[in-house]
């Protein structure tokens, strides 16, 4: 049974198909039940390797993340326990504006979100499903995650200052190396002189040089 009224998606070759199989296969594995499962490992959720919205999307169709949040949206809205449920065009427009708005966000985020959301750690409903508040929490989830995502990210920064602290690396000379490899991935001209520096800074300290986008 079809989690919507949208039309069949016609059968095509993707990018997650040899790990997910089929769209069908892949809302059955990602269901709603398995929020509790997949919510489980906060770190997972945010820097595992599971799909994005887009890479859904590029995948499966264009109609295919609505599909997806669909049945989480439903069952958020029977969770919630509000006399009026969240229905017909307002619940296939609320996947739509999730799907178009947030389709940088991996599926395993968004469960996490709706499970935060059922622990009533954002927004409530009064009398009926609300799709603005649930928006609107989605934009607090992602202060959460941004967080996270910052806190990570120093922490990698203090772990590559402290092993090359041991390889006897100055702080100069990590810092040189930490804006010319921010260099290379940008649209910034190296200086015969910044690259002359990296290559012996690489080569002293065995360093993998950084690819050139």
């Amino acid at each position: 049974m079809r989690p919507t009224s949208w039309p069949a998606l016609p059968q095509q070759t993707n990018l997650l198909s040899k790990e997910y199989g089929t769209l069908n296969e892949f809302l059955v594995r990602f269901n709603p039940s398995q929020q509790i499962t997949v919510r489980a490992d906060t770190e997972l959720c945010f820097f595992g390797d599971y799909p994005t919205l887009a890479s859904i999307k590029a995948s499966y169709g264009s109609n295919a993340p609505a599909m997806w949040l669909v049945p989480q949206l439903k069952d958020l809205s029977e969770y919630c326990g509000c006399k009026e449920k969240l229905s017909g065009t307002p619940l296939e427009e609320c996947a739509c504006v999730i799907a178009a708005e947030f389709y940088y966000l991996k599926i395993s985020e968004l469960m996490l979100f709706f499970h935060r959301f059922k622990a009533a750690k954002y927004g409530r409903f009064y009398g009926s499903i609300d799709p603005i508040v649930i928006i609107q929490s989605l934009y607090e989830f992602l202060k959460e995650r941004n967080a996270a995502i910052d806190r990570a990210e120093r922490e990698k920064e203090a772990q590559m200052r402290e092993d090359w602290k041991k390889d006897g690396i100055s702080i100069e000379d990590w810092l040189t190396i930490k804006s010319i490899i921010a260099m290379y991935n940008s649209d910034y001209v190296v200086t015969k002189a910044d690259y002359s520096r990296m290559q012996r800074l690489y080569r002293e300290f065995h360093v993998n040089r950084p690819n050139k986008k």
